[in-house]
């Protein structure tokens, strides 16, 4: 299973209309302005983060983390080896300026401190 952390600030009508499918309680109650994505092979689950295991936030703290080091990996191959090819191969793996800048806004900062926040309470 893959975990992620969405913010939902902009996706309001998921919060309000989904329930946490661990507790069965409103994602909108949540006391973090994010939900878990539980990916399984053919079914996401929308959970509240502090609902998330202990072994889950630290999946998804080092997920965070993985994919973040990827990223970086990546802008630093495009700068050792400035090609077209190479930009092209960005956009294709993270979405060109444009389909960024009018998708969801995901504030890394609050993501990360409400997984550590969670895992503080949890240990």
């Amino acid at each position: 299973m893959d975990y992620f952390i969405k913010q939902t600030d902009t996706m309001s009508n998921i919060r309000h209309m989904s329930i946490c499918e661990i507790c069965g309680n409103k994602i909108s109650t949540s006391r973090y302005p994010l939900f878990a994505e539980i990916k399984e092979s053919n079914k996401i689950k929308f959970v509240h983060v502090e609902c998330c295991s202990t072994e889950s936030i630290k999946r998804n703290l080092l997920s965070y983390a993985e994919n973040q080091i990827n990223f970086y990996k990546d802008i630093i191959q495009l700068v050792n080896n400035t090609s077209l090819e190479e930009i092209n191969n960005i956009e294709t793996k993270y979405g060109t300026y444009e389909e960024i800048s009018q998708g969801i806004q995901i504030d890394r900062d609050r993501y990360v401190s409400a997984l550590i926040s969670e895992l503080k309470g949890k240990i």
